[in-house]
């Protein structure tokens, strides 16, 4: 890692600073403010025998932790704290750096407890993050290989890395429990044509190399119901020929629950049904055991309109719906690229098309959902967006709604054909201010794309940032699209893989940047709580002056700020305006 005097002097050579540039002075920095109280830590460690000091970075941070830098940017300490809802999913890191070989370390978490009450240990959810070598830091396929931490797995042995080589392996495991790795870091991936990477379903003992140090990542949901007030539990740690020791656990559990949230988080999901009910290991054909658990996880981050790919096959649209319903993803609108809106313009094809669509809707209004919009042409400009008016009126007419990926001119061209804009970049409110004047919505994407291993990135851009800007959600690209083979980073000549998460035979494996993604639905669902507090107090006498107060410090959120902090405040605003009832 470069120092910051050598970040700083090839910026001012260059003349402009660049995101990782930001992330590099940032971790020197940390790494300066702890360097007294970490010393002081060491010490204590080596007094009670231990082979590992234990850092406490944050979570949602675009600090890269490389197992063998030999400084943590982080601060060394054993305590964890955490605060959340009832409901809510909360996320929080930890990170061992060996002093001695470590073999076997084990984690197992205790129950969380409070005055009022107990969390039950299975509600902390334990990972390892495994660092991998990727292709670039953006979705654009760079000739490099970079080492990133991304993946949240149960069992580190599932991958496999050459640090040497830089290369990377997959576990595959047969139906009869037979196992081998194969290269997936290669220009080529037919030989993974059959792999079956499986992870574990609990986390499984990890090695940590004298000098380096791993990262491991702590899920917890706090249960429905849990009453308020301060828990403590522990994450205890033990390894072969050590003393036990163990990282305490403390969490705060905020006096409200949280507001849905007022944005659609939607995203483009490519997974289809396959007709014979055989899953793959890619982004698209999937077996009903792995669709219904990628919709679970979507659900669990609170991405609740994933777009369906499903064409018009009764059968299997049926049951895509059908699972989506066991899952607990809600209805309302339906966003399909399974069938799009075409671009006729001949009245009989029109009315022809209108027939497929009215197929479609029909099958789905079975199921609840009330608005069904179907795609144009995807980022189209010019006369390839134009030539689609007739085919949007049409659709239009037939009852349904139109959505597609677009740019800037598009609502000139378009206006009110298009029912939901899903437009590219830095959202833009004098945008959003043009398709509500119409009745139309707006959806952010490609800001950036899924794909870079940055929590913080996501969790600020498809959050804060959005909610300031005045859109209405957000539809990125894509849960998982595998460019080559999904689990291959580098044989595509163009682009990476986008991938919030990876596939298995029998789940899914997520990734910090996804936990990200989550946080950014959290941080909107805090501030629509916010404000409904607000609007209650504004009503009473006794708490309009508070009301007016936290409605200030609302107005004055700048989403480019500390999202923690911001989480923190604005927590601190509910729970005031709520005693004051």
């Amino acid at each position: 890692m470069k120092t910051a005097t050598e970040t700083l002097d090839t910026i001012e050579k260059r003349g402009y600073i660049n995101a990782r540039e930001v992330d590099q002075i940032e971790a020197s920095l940390i790494m300066a403010a702890h360097a007294a109280p970490n010393l002081r830590e060491l010490g204590r460690s080596k007094e009670q025998g231990l082979p590992y000091v234990s850092y406490v970075p944050r979570a949602m941070s675009n600090t890269r932790i490389l197992p063998q830098e030999p400084i943590v940017p982080a601060r060394m300490a054993r305590e964890i704290e955490m605060a959340a809802c009832p409901g809510e999913y909360e996320s929080a890191t930890f990170i061992l750096q060996a002093v001695a070989p470590v073999r076997s370390l084990t984690l197992e978490a205790t129950d969380i407890q409070g005055p009022r009450g107990r969390i039950p240990k299975d509600a902390v959810d334990l990972y390892v993050v495994k660092c991998w070598y990727q292709a670039g830091t953006e979705i654009g396929f760079t000739q490099q290989r970079l080492l990133a931490p991304e993946l949240l797995l149960k069992d580190d042995a599932l991958v496999r890395v050459d640090h040497e080589k830089k290369e990377n392996f997959i576990r595959s495991t047969d139906a009869a429990g037979k196992s081998m790795y194969l290269p997936c870091s290669g220009p080529t991936s037919d030989h993974l044509a059959n792999v079956r990477p499986k992870d574990a379903d609990t986390l499984q003992p990890v090695d940590i190399e004298m000098g380096t140090a791993r990262q491991f990542w702590i899920t917890l949901k706090v249960p429905e119901g849990t009453p308020a007030g301060e828990y403590e539990g522990a994450i205890r740690i033990r390894a072969q020929g050590a003393p036990a020791s163990e990282m305490r656990l403390k969490l705060r559990v905020y006096p409200f629950n949280l507001e849905p949230c007022p944005l659609q988080h939607a995203i483009y999901y490519r997974g289809v049904l396959r007709p014979d009910g055989q899953g793959s290991i890619s982004s698209e054909a999937k077996s009903e055991e792995q669709y219904e658990a990628e919709m679970r996880d979507l659900l669990a981050h609170g991405v609740l309109y994933p777009t369906i790919y499903e064409r018009y096959d009764e059968t299997l649209l049926r049951r895509a719906l059908e699972i989506r319903k066991k899952a607990g993803l809600p209805t309302g609108p339906l966003y399909v690229l399974g069938l799009g809106t075409g671009s006729a313009t001949d009245p009989k094809a029109l009315a022809a098309h209108q027939a497929k669509l009215r197929q479609y809707m029909d099958v789905a209004r079975e199921f609840g959902y009330t608005d069904v919009y179907f795609y144009g042409t995807d980022e189209a400009k010019g006369e390839r967006l134009t030539i689609q008016r007739a085919a949007w009126k049409s659709v239009q007419d037939a009852g349904a709604k139109t959505f597609v990926a677009c740019y800037l001119g598009t609502f000139e061209a378009m206006r009110g054909l298009l029912n939901l804009a899903v437009l590219a970049g830095r959202p833009n409110p004098e945008e959003a201010r043009k398709y509500h004047g119409v009745g139309s919505r707006i959806f952010c994407y490609a800001y950036p794309q899924v794909g870079n291993e940055e929590p913080e990135t996501y969790r600020r851009n498809f959050g804060l940032v959005l909610w300031k800007a005045g859109y209405d959600g957000a539809m990125d690209y894509a849960y998982q699209h595998s460019f080559g083979h999904v689990w291959n980073d580098f044989d595509h000549a163009t682009y990476r893989d986008h991938c919030f998460t990876y596939p298995t035979v029998n789940g899914v494996v997520g990734t910090i940047q996804w936990e990200g993604y989550r946080e950014a639905v959290d941080d909107v669902r805090y501030i629509a709580t916010l404000q409904k507090a607000i609007e209650r107090a504004r009503a009473r006498e006794a708490t309009a002056a508070l009301a007016a107060e936290a409605a200030r410090w609302l107005e004055g959120v700048d989403p480019q700020g500390d999202l923690d902090a911001i989480r923190q405040q604005a927590a601190e605003w509910i729970t005031r305006l709520s005693a004051q009832r």
